[in-house]
């Protein structure tokens, strides 16, 4: 007689746990979307996006002849920027390749999913594609960055020819880095000579900030070195320097 009440029991508690894996664990019943997307350029890349688990997943195709060294998408009213020149990883997106990446989806208030939009890319060139206002934004970023690598580039090569001590280069690179608007604008026309700024953009100021913040931490990172490797992390910042400059 037990054995009548087993099989019965058995199945409702399958149907528990089936139940439970539904409801609380979306994973497993979550089926990708696609969102509707819109592109802003000239159509030298496709892209496709799916909405999995609160997250966007994005598939970038370049079709362009050169490579995508930026982008950016607009996502409800959150507009995302992809800077491959800044990363320190790779330079872009190659002709043919295609770049994935996640990003995390905010709620709707409507419910409904946003629409995507393919605001601009920058090419290896130098040539932009789309949204000129956002493009111009991303290469003052950029540019703020760059001013900074140059600085500390500069006196990296000097430290070569007079063998100061890491106190010492950490501290004239820092008072490089925090210079003020008058020599940054003139270290802005050194390195474009057909701009005229009067003052320095938010997005230049911006990327100058993160590129001292950044070497900052890696100048702190060489004096916890031993003091025998010091030199040696030295060098390779300043190769690693010398690389970004150039893609920058």
């Amino acid at each position: 007689m037990v054995r009548r009440f087993v099989a019965p029991l058995m199945a409702l508690i399958a149907i528990g746990l089936l139940t439970y894996m539904v409801v609380f664990n979306p994973s497993a019943s979550a089926s990708p979307q696609e969102l509707t997307v819109i592109s802003r350029t000239r159509g030298g890349e496709v892209l496709t996006a799916q909405v999995i688990d609160n997250e966007v997943r994005i598939r970038l195709k370049n079709n362009h002849r050169d490579t995508i060294t930026a982008f950016a998408i607009k996502l409800g009213d959150t507009t995302i920027k992809e800077d491959f020149a800044l990363s320190g990883v790779h330079f872009g997106i190659e002709p043919g390749d295609t770049f994935e990446k996640s990003y995390p989806l905010s709620a709707s208030p409507t419910g409904e999913p946003p629409t995507l939009y393919l605001l601009t890319v920058l090419l290896k060139n130098g040539t932009r594609d789309g949204n000129l206002k956002v493009a111009k934004e991303m290469e003052d970023v950029r540019l703020g960055e760059k001013i900074q690598v140059l600085r500390t580039l500069r006196i990296l090569e000097k430290q070569g020819q007079l063998r100061k001590d890491l106190k010492t280069i950490k501290s004239d690179i820092e008072a490089a880095l925090n210079a003020g608007e008058v020599e940054t604008l003139i270290t802005l026309k050194e390195l474009q000579p057909t701009r005229n700024d009067s003052k320095l953009s938010d997005h230049v100021r911006n990327g100058l900030q993160w590129g001292r913040e950044t070497l900052q931490h890696k100048l702190e990172a060489i004096e916890q070195l031993p003091s025998e490797s010091r030199e040696q992390a030295l060098i390779r910042l300043k190769e690693r320097s010398q690389k970004l400059l150039a893609k920058l």
